[in-house]
């Protein structure tokens, strides 16, 4: 094959001091941009999802699903793009989820529901304030979410957290919002005697009307007068409170007269406690490209001066979640983990090049390399996060491949006495070379072209830091490198092939190219051995990746007030601490709602304790609840861990399916913390109103339901903005009195009829029957999802065949089924997606390669690396005991652009060698033996620049999946297919060269005889 000769290294040779410069001015751009980088947990991904929410506070879940739910259902489903819809209703309000497709407008699909919703907003309930359409993206993720307890009350430390610590952290620089719940803002609230209003002759509606009408602000227009404009802004609005109580309402009657009107809290629908007490929130978000760590450490330090205030004396802030302490972590345990590995790379180059100067000159292209990536990617608005920095790891142990290949071509031409060694050797390997970066580069292709998952975007930005890398060491190997040989003056001993590595390699070489079918017999025989590993390596997700969070959740049977809840979880964490130091465990974080508990132990970030031991000895110590049933929380999401959806037209229905599929599921071997979604019926008080009696007094039913509306949830008025705390909120409402008896509810004054006044029970009939405490539809229909844990050692795959004979075994109702969800979904998408990428990344490479070599038989020798890798793959996997995970499938990826670059190498040199059939196998045995050297430095480097991660524990962003299953992947595809190509591609070459021969030959004498019997056909 005919060399296309390249002038990029001649023009460094010529001119030494521009090369020098050039480079010097990257590696200070790298340098510059290591510290201008953007440090990011996650890069700026919009997650493609659209949440609508559409608050109804004290509406019931059936009247919520049918008023709401199913209006901007049936608006959304015609939307287009969208994988699935989900949704809740439940005493406050509908909640849907669309899931759409990756690579969607995100910002397009939002605009397009809220046209969609506008056009059903007159379906809605008329006291439905407003609908919210919010959209996710990584960046939006908050920063630091910390917890602020103490032993006194903070129920009424509003004012205190928000000035002295909202505030002064929303001034530091890098952040866009900061947002504080569990503590409530005061409000002005007028609590009306249902009685004194009913003596008063005024109904609850002309009261708010009046209310409505004298609290207002217009914009009156323009006052024009010579040479100025003026602004008329009539104002109607309240002052102070004093000005609310002398309110005149009728004559001789003030609003004081009938009302109770003051500043209030807010009830608490919901409570935290940090440790024992009484805790509140607060997330801290960045601003867009702005440095997570610098950002986050001035936060911290904002927040140390708070505590330093004497005001906050007895409070103690506790950092629940610190974005930029996972991502140090994530820094700290790659850059320890690639400085590991270059020094066994630097330590083995060593060993093979015996020569410290030649062998500091081609390690030191590795941070040359990364020093451009980092500039390039700092001048393509790139960010530094676990990905980017993920793929930097994967790729230092690659960046040294080219620098060993050209270097070794260098040196074999020095010892021939070349004068132009340097040059000759480059061009002797730079088309393979580049062919090499290819294809390690193209596999990534279907990942960033191709069907879009999660997955899929993801390894894209892997992708991107890997690509440039390479693409970085491909042009310091072809530039810096050779001038640095020349300049330094660096040559090698000549090399000796007598050694036992040598002669035991000649020998075995040619007895597999004498014994071509022997030999193939053997390679047939270990591609079988596949067999024995594929089915023995089970699939897993790798969820259970959390150790420093174990979630309790109390599974609370019903509403109860929020001292019943507060309760539970007063006993539960005295449990807990009472066992302590057996636990293991620093702090308890615990969330509680009169529906609903959940408590959280927060382990410290290091340590040995076995977390499905200690989850086991909780487990057997948890109090036992008349109400609740604590468990174990269920790992990941909707779309991982263990889910299976039932699905029909009842919810009651369904949940009486859960009853009995759940007892059912927990006697499986393996399953632990089984439960439904469910947490069982409420009851609920209905007012059924008598029509005629109503209709005969001359009544309104809706009037009277809004009375008793007014008096039990309360009525928004335009807000109250005079007051130092900024604006606040101004509610209408009965004195609480009516909220805490049903036999006083009856006695609520709602009408006034020729002087006397009616009752509620007068004109309506309260019955109190059960209710559900929440509706869900998937896809508009309605759902219930049972989740689980596995036992330690149980693997998703291994699980889902259980669960699924389980489920195929049961009977089911005409219109109600099962679908598996969580992670047996997600699995299945990911192997899939990931199964054609690998498939259309083997053919691209068979592309490049055929095209670089004008052939398309000898890109078939060098496949067959692929093929053997695999094997090598399941092999390690076995050995190592460790499942094929999705992180054990991109090391895979990984792979197939790598184990290709030895036989490319090789075979380029073979063909430069223009064998003919004689000596052919003298040829392919002496560029063997020449090339044996480099490719076990080049393996070894890249199998040394990953055990450190193979063996060790780290994790993306320090909780993440495990970096281990791919580092496995690619070490032992790697080491597996080195050992089986340095035979098989030399022998599939002889083969395929033969073949080619043979065919020709044939070829020819077919053409001879066609030209002896049939002479009138042209040539």
């Amino acid at each position: 094959m005919s060399q296309t000769k390249l002038d990029m290294t001649s023009l460094a040779l010529k001119r030494p001091v521009t090369t020098m410069m050039a480079f010097l001015s990257l590696l200070l751009l790298g340098l510059v941009s290591a510290k201008l980088l953007p440090l990011e947990m996650f890069p700026g991904i919009e997650i493609p999802k659209v949440f609508v929410q559409a608050p109804y506070q004290g509406s019931t879940p059936a009247e919520t699903e049918r008023q709401v739910t199913k209006i901007l259902e049936e608006a959304l489903a015609q939307m287009s793009g969208v994988q699935e819809m989900r949704s809740w209703s439940n005493e406050d309000g509908a909640f849907i989820d669309l899931n759409l497709k990756w690579g969607e407008s995100i910002a397009n699909k939002s605009l397009e529901a809220r046209e969609k919703i506008d056009e059903v907003r007159h379906l809605l309930p008329r006291d439905l304030e407003r609908v919210f359409v919010r959209q996710f993206s990584t960046e939006d993720m908050s920063i630091l979410t910390l917890r602020i307890s103490s032993e006194r009350e903070l129920s009424n430390a509003y004012d205190l957290l928000d000035k002295q610590l909202k505030r002064p952290l929303e001034r530091v620089q890098g952040v866009s919002k900061v947002e504080l719940y569990g503590v409530n803002k005061k409000q002005v609230e007028i609590r009306v005697n249902a009685d004194r209003l009913s003596a008063s002759g005024l109904s609850l509606t002309q009261l708010q009307q009046q209310l409505a009408r004298e609290n207002f602000v217009l914009a009156g227009g323009l006052i024009r007068r010579p040479g100025q404009v003026l602004n008329l802004n009539p104002q109607g609005e309240f002052r102070s409170i004093e000005e609310i109580q002398a309110y005149v309402i009728a004559p001789g009657l003030t609003l004081g007269d009938i009302a109770d009107i003051g500043f209030q809290l807010p009830e608490n629908r919901e409570r935290r406690h940090l440790d024992g007490n009484y805790a509140v929130g607060l997330n801290i978000f960045k601003e867009s490209g702005a440095n997570l760590v610098e950002v986050a450490d001035r936060v911290l330090k904002v927040v140390d001066e708070v505590k330093a205030n004497p005001q906050f004396n007895g409070i103690k802030m506790y950092v629940m979640e610190d974005q930029a302490k996972s991502v140090k972590a994530s820094i700290r345990d790659l850059t320890l983990a690639g400085l590991l590995g270059a020094f066994l790379s630097f330590f083995v180059l060593y060993l093979f090049l015996r020569n410290f100067r030649m062998t500091l000159v081609v390690v030191t292209c590795v941070p040359v390399s990364i020093a451009i990536t980092l500039g390039a990617m700092y001048l393509l608005g790139y960010t530094l996060n676990i990905l980017s920095m993920m793929g930097l790891l994967l790729a230092i142990g690659m960046l040294i491949d080219n620098a060993v290949v050209i270097t070794e071509s260098i040196l074999q031409e020095q010892q021939k006495g070349e004068s132009d060694a340097i040059q000759k050797g480059v061009n002797n390997v730079s088309l393979a070379v580049l062919a090499g970066t290819l294809t390690t580069a193209i596999v990534f292709l279907p990942n960033i072209f191709g069907t879009k998952n999660e997955l899929t975007v993801f390894l894209e930005h892997v992708a991107i830091s890997i690509c440039i890398s390479l693409g970085a060491s491909l042009l310091v190997a072809r530039t810096l490198l050779p001038l640095m040989l020349k300049k330094f003056h660096i040559t090698s001993k000549p090399k000796t092939q007598d050694g036992r590595l040598y002669r035991g390699y000649r020998r075995s070489l040619n007895w597999c190219l004498t014994h071509p079918r022997w030999s193939t017999v053997i390679a047939v025989v270990i591609l079988a051995s596949t067999a024995l590993p594929l089915s023995m390596v089970q699939q897993d997700q790798s969820d259970n990746n959390e150790k420093v969070r174990l979630f309790i959740n109390y599974n609370v049977e019903g509403r109860h007030s929020m001292a019943v809840t507060e309760a539970l979880v007063n006993e539960m964490e005295a449990y807990l601490f009472a066992n302590k130091q057996e636990f293991g465990f620093e702090s308890v974080y615990s969330f509680y709602a009169p529906w609903r508990a959940e408590s959280t132990l927060i382990y410290p970030e290091s340590h040995d304790l076995d977390m499905d031991v200690i989850k086991k000895k909780i487990r057997e110590g948890f109090p036992k609840f008349a109400i609740a049933n604590p468990q174990f929380g269920w790992r990941g999401n909707e779309n991982s861990g263990i889910r299976v959806t039932l699905t029909g037209r009842s919810t009651t229905r369904l949940m009486e399916m859960a009853e009995q599929i759940v007892p059912m599921i927990e006697s499986l071997e393996g399953f632990t913390d089984v439960r439904s979604e469910a947490n069982g019926e409420q009851n609920e008080l209905v007012i059924r109103f008598k029509r005629d009696h109503i209709n005969r007094l001359g009544l309104n039913s809706e009037d009277i339901a809004r009375t008793v509306q007014t008096a039990l949830r309360g009525t928004p008025l335009r807000s109250y903005r005079h007051d130092a705390s900024g604006e606040l909120r101004f509610e209408l409402s009965y004195q609480h009195q009516w909220r805490n008896s049903l036999e006083l509810l009856k006695t609520l004054p709602v009408a006034r009829v020729d002087g006397r006044i009616l009752p509620l029970d007068s004109v309506a009939e309260l019955v109190e029957r059960p209710r559900l405490e929440n509706v869900r539809h998937i896809d508009r229909q309605t759902a219930l999802t049972i989740g689980a844990n596995l036992e330690d050692g149980v693997t998703i795959e291994a699980a889902g065949k259980t669960l699924r004979q389980l489920m195929d075994n049961l009977e089911y109702d005409d219109g109600y089924g099962y679908k598996m969800g969580g992670g047996f979904q997600r699995q299945d998408e990911e192997q899939q997606v990931m199964i054609i990428n690998m498939i259309l990344a083997i053919a691209m490479i068979y592309i490049v390669m055929a095209a670089l070599f004008e052939s398309l038989l000898l890109p078939t020798a060098i496949i067959t690396s692929i093929l053997f890798s695999i094997t090598g793959v399941f092999w390690a996997l076995l050995f190592t005991g460790t499942s094929m995970s999705v992180m054990a499938m991109i090391g895979i990826l990984v792979l197939l652009g790598i184990v290709v670059n030895n036989g490319i190498v090789l075979v380029d040199q073979i063909n430069q060698m223009s064998p003919t059939q004689e000596e052919l196998s003298d040829v392919v045995t002496k560029v063997c033996l020449t090339r044996i050297r480099p490719v076990l430095m080049t393996v070894a480097t890249t199998v040394l620049g990953l055990l450190p991660l193979a063996m060790g524990d780290t994790q993306i962003g320090g909780g993440g999946p495990p970096y281990g299953p791919m580092a496995i992947a690619i070490i032992g595809g790697l080491l597996f297919s080195t050992v089986t190509s340095l035979y098989l591609v030399p022998l599939c070459y002889q083969g395929l060269i033969r073949v080619r021969f043979r065919s020709a030959v044939q070829l020819g004498r077919s053409h001879k005889i066609s030209q002896r019997w049939l002479p009138w056909i042209p040539n």
